[in-house]
């Protein structure tokens, strides 16, 4: 529910054309941002951004229907926005050559998925002074996933509007979707929250530095 599942060939060209015109401007400043950072620091992004691939590409049973982690606000809460939507851009283009989704939403789903890693480190440092590491990755999780999911919704009913000139308010089926999209979205939240936490008391053992707030180990610093 942060992510479109749209194949090629349905949405109309004034839909998916100003996403990916706007997320590639967004991909520009995030290079520019980031254009400096370390080979580790690279390497780090690029294996994050292989986690995140191999999440988003599993299917996971959830009852009758199947479920995919994002992981989303770890990805955002390790790298940061300019990195996080470098990451969320690759992994939606490569995804869409898998069929999970087409190429032509590749614009949205990855300015959806960027706003909400955009926000995760942010809300995670700014909870680290206070609270455990752990805990502030998965509340800035909970954040993340529910802002993207709020845009997804967004772009879902823009695109509808847009397409059925207003049709889609008198459609039947429409608050339906609405009435199973809900709980599957609050699920979402719930499930990635939890695989945060778990992720974050792992790293808090292990890796402590690559959490917020925390200082780097000697010897492993990645700005170096």
């Amino acid at each position: 529910m942060t992510h479109l599942h749209i194949p090629d060939g349905i949405l109309p060209l004034r839909i998916w054309l100003p996403g990916l015109a706007l997320a590639l401007l967004v991909l520009v400043v995030s290079a520019w941002l980031t254009h400096r950072e370390t080979r580790p620091k690279l390497a780090f992004q690029s294996s994050i951004g292989a986690l995140m691939l191999a999440a988003m590409a599993i299917e996971l049973p959830l009852g009758p229907l199947e479920y995919h982690l994002s992981l989303l606000g770890p990805v955002g809460v390790l790298l940061g926005p300019a990195a996080a939507f470098q990451v969320v851009f690759v992994v939606s283009a490569m995804l869409a050559l898998v069929g999970h989704g087409g190429l032509t939403v590749v614009g949205w789903n990855a300015l959806v998925l960027g706003a909400g890693a955009g926000i995760a480190r942010p809300i995670a440092r700014a909870l680290s002074a206070r609270f455990d590491p752990a805990v502030s990755m998965a509340a800035a999780t909970a954040c993340a996933q529910a802002l993207s999911g709020a845009l997804w919704v967004a772009v879902m009913l823009g695109g509808l509007r847009l397409v059925s000139r207003g049709r889609w308010l008198h459609d039947t089926g429409t608050p339906v979707l609405a009435a199973l999209a809900a709980p599957l979205w609050a699920a979402g939240v719930v499930i990635e929250t939890l695989v945060a936490l778990g992720l974050g008391r792992f790293l808090q053992r292990v890796r402590p530095d690559l959490l917020p707030g925390r200082a780097p180990l000697p010897g492993k610093d990645l700005a170096r």
